[in-house]
């Protein structure tokens, strides 16, 4: 199978599947990354939110499918992350990029 074809069936494969997945990295404050099919193509966000009490002030951003790896690559499932940790993944991976969907205990579909 030539490197075209694997690719075509890779895209095939990631337009099939409409995601839903979105990773927990933290219950002590919540950020993560997960993707979506949107307009026939895999979508990659990033989302962090700001506890207060038991709501959430959620932001979804767009992210690349290279920052979506980066992210999996750096950060594991579950960890006990700092709000400074969280602050620098909010910096790094959701300020600057393209809000999807921000509010109060809002689901990114």
């Amino acid at each position: 199978m030539s490197s075209e074809e694997k690719e075509e069936k890779e895209e095939k494969e990631e337009k099939k599947d409409a995601g839903g997945y979105s990773r927990l990295i933290s219950n002590l404050v919540r950020f993560g990354v997960g993707y979506r099919a949107h307009d026939s193509r895999r979508q990659y966000f990033a989302w962090h939110g700001c506890p207060s009490r038991n709501d959430d002030f959620i932001t979804y951003a767009e992210i690349t499918k290279e920052e979506y790896d980066r992210i999996n690559a750096e950060y594991p499932d579950r960890i006990d992350a700092t709000r400074e940790i969280a602050e620098i993944f909010r910096l790094k991976y959701v300020e600057g990029h393209r809000v999807l969907l921000q509010g109060w205990n809002v689901t990114l579909k």
